[in-house]
């Protein structure tokens, strides 16, 4: 196995050239609803159902630290219909940032903060790689 190893790197015929920081370490797409199942990832090995909207993210390659970011958004089910207007937010329990997963809590802006499964959960994470 071999390794290639840059600070940068563009495409052969110019253009703009990426800093190797600045690319998503880890990223999901999945189903949050019932069996919750990942419809692609990257950097992702698994998911947790912990309840009602809440989900833990394990990551393959753990990140250097918990000092990463994540933009997260879903669209949620209520009543068979699907609805927009979610937000994903940490939930307040400690340990919902560790280097091996994120753990997310899906709530609606509107219904008093009410928690719902996901019909689709999207997460990118940026970051270092231990």
């Amino acid at each position: 196995m071999s390794t290639i190893r840059v600070d940068n790197f563009g495409p052969s015929a110019g253009g703009t050239t990426y800093s190797a920081r600045g690319i998503a370490k880890a990223w999901v797409n999945f189903n949050g609803t019932g069996t919750i199942a990942a419809r692609d990832s990257e950097n992702v090995s698994s998911l947790t159902d912990n309840g009602t909207g809440d989900f833990r993210i394990n990551f393959s390659n753990s990140m250097v630290d918990a000092d990463y970011t994540f933009s997260a958004e879903c669209q949620y089910d209520e009543g068979g219909n699907a609805q927009g207007d979610m937000n994903l937010a940490l939930p307040r329990q400690s340990g919902a940032i560790v280097a091996a997963s994120l753990r997310l809590f899906a709530h609606a802006i509107s219904n008093n903060a009410s928690s719902y499964d996901q019909l689709r959960a999207i997460a990118t994470i940026h970051g270092d790689l231990a």
